[in-house]
């Protein structure tokens, strides 16, 4: 054997001990990374950027074929722009849909918004649509996760990003009244599907607690509008409004949930008109957030790009990709990769390159979210509909669990929490309501800082007793509340209904024309 055959033959059996005693936990050193464009296209929807990329990468020396969406906006330069999570799920369960059909679910959940962009989210049971990390829409723990290692982006109304692991202390019944506001008097539960063990517990039972429940105690039938299992016996979330309060024995009911306890049924506390919810408590950097969405490997830390990954998404191979990127300005931004389609320039990218793209889009932040066949980008057009921008390796659109989206318009504030017992004074009710050319008049309220009009049940709020209407013809309805120093009082309830009738100028010309005559004839 020559000495060059040898030293070959040592080299390769060197080489495969190294790769066989190698840790799962992989390190690139000192990488080398380009992107080449050979074609690039930019648009602007309303302040979203939309950037594609037509090209190749090289990494250490590897040349790749990709094509590269880019998404995103300013929140800071752009505060109409919020990011929203979305879905279609069932109102007793979860579900699978693909992205443009979240995007009209999402639309749909809040009336005065349009979707700009979004994205799939985040990794899922592909059996039942249950997301694998926890879920916040709306402020709503929908799901708690069935893990909480994964990362968690949650976005809050002032725009910050909180990105991390959740924090969680249990569960809590929490109460809101008919205008949306939480009442204080945290109830923590105890535990699911038992009676309470002594009058302090609050537990709650579901529709898989098949026995008869007869103490006396008193229970909380609720009408659920909203419950969610993932068949653990341990996690939930559940919304409804009071049913009954019986001390009869009952039996649970599917779409109701019980609640148990002394607690809960201190006097005046829960009303008719109150919406209950049961759901997992967020603490620590992600309490209050408004929507958040999960995550696998982080790609981007603190600036640093990863270079050693230690969790999954299969990133060292190379597939499509898609990502959430957070740059120091407040920019946000989501990015996919398309691939598993290589006849058409489109190879794919392992997590090692997917965190170099992110990199070169300048993100302080990044996390991997669901890729693969999921992997979805759509954009709206000049017609008012969406473009899926990249190319879905399965073909078509993937039914998957979740979306993230940029959208433009008003998310409605919830109002702040209330005291319980609440003695706050109410305000009194607007009156002499009057329409006149156009403009609405009422009384001024006193202590009132602003006021919500409602015409034909849209709100309208204004802080002075007057407000232009520009109202097609026809009947209108239109009451008003009065609100002021939430801390101090109480928001008065509905004024009477004003019916209001918009003429044409014509026509109101000529009416005017028969009063005058019908006054002068006086």
């Amino acid at each position: 054997m020559t000495t060059r055959r040898l030293l070959t033959r040592l080299t390769i059996l060197v080489l495969g001990l190294m790769l066989f005693v190698s840790p799962i936990h992989q390190t690139q050193a000192a990488n080398s990374f380009r992107l080449f464009a050979n074609d690039k296209t930019t648009q602007y929807i309303d302040g979203v950027r939309h950037q594609k990329i037509t090209g190749y990468i090289d990494y250490n020396g590897t040349i790749s074929n990709q094509v590269i969406n880019y998404a995103g906006v300013n929140l800071n330069s752009f505060p109409d722009i919020q990011v929203v999570v979305g879905d279609n799920y069932v109102d007793h369960g979860y579900g699978m849909s693909n992205l443009l059909a979240q995007i009209e679910n999402v639309e749909r959940r809040y009336a005065n918004v349009d979707v700009l962009a979004g994205v799939n989210g985040d990794f899922y049971n592909m059996s039942n649509g249950i997301p694998v990390s926890p879920y916040v829409r709306n402020y709503e723990v929908i799901f708690q996760g069935t893990t909480w290692n994964r990362t968690l982006v949650g976005f809050k109304d002032n725009g910050e990003v909180v990105i991390g692991k959740p924090e969680f202390t249990g569960y809590e019944v929490m109460v809101f009244d008919e205008d949306g506001s939480l009442k204080l008097n945290q109830i923590n539960v105890s535990g699911f599907n038992r009676l309470p063990s002594n009058e302090s517990e609050v537990t709650v039972l579901f529709e898989e607690y098949t026995s008869l429940i007869d103490t006396t105690d008193q229970k909380l039938v609720v009408s659920g509008t909203d419950v969610k299992s993932d068949g653990s016996g341990a996690r939930y979330f559940a919304k409804g409004v009071k049913d009954t309060i019986t001390t009869d024995a009952i039996t649970v009911s599917p779409t109701q949930f019980v609640i148990m306890g002394d607690k809960v049924f201190e006097e005046g506390f829960i009303k008719a008109t109150d919406t209950i919810i049961v759901q997992r408590r967020l603490t620590g950097q992600f309490e209050g957030v408004r929507h958040a969405i999960g995550g696998w490997e982080r790609l981007v830390v603190d600036g640093v790009k990863t270079e050693t990954f230690t969790e999954g998404a299969s990133y060292q191979y190379r597939a499509p990709r898609t990502a959430i990127g957070v740059k120091q300005d407040g920019t946000v931004f989501f990015v996919t990769v398309d691939g598993r389609n290589m006849w058409q320039g489109m190879d794919g990218v392992t997590g090692y390159e997917m965190a170099e793209i992110m990199n070169y889009f300048e993100a302080y932040q990044a996390v991997n979210l669901d890729g693969g066949g999921s992997t979805t980008m759509a954009i709206l057009n000049e017609t008012g509909a969406y473009d899926v921008v990249n190319t879905p390796s399965d073909g078509n659109l993937r039914t998957n669990a979740n979306g993230v989206f940029f959208v433009k318009g008003t998310l409605e504030q919830p109002l702040p929490p209330v005291p319980f017992p609440d003695h706050r004074p109410v305000l009194s009710a607007p009156e002499h309501i009057m329409v006149s050319n156009g403009q609405l008049s009422f009384n001024p309220i006193e202590s009132a800082s602003s006021y919500h009009v409602y015409v034909d049940g849209v709100k309208y709020v204004t802080t002075t007793n007057q407000l232009d209407l520009d109202l097609p013809l026809g009947e209108h309805d239109i009451q008003i509340r009065a609100f002021g120093d939430h801390e101090l009082f109480k928001q008065s309830v509905y004024s009477t209904t004003y019916q209001y009738h918009a003429y044409s100028s014509e026509m109101a010309a000529f009416l005017e024309f028969l009063t005058r005559e019908a006054q002068a004839g006086n």
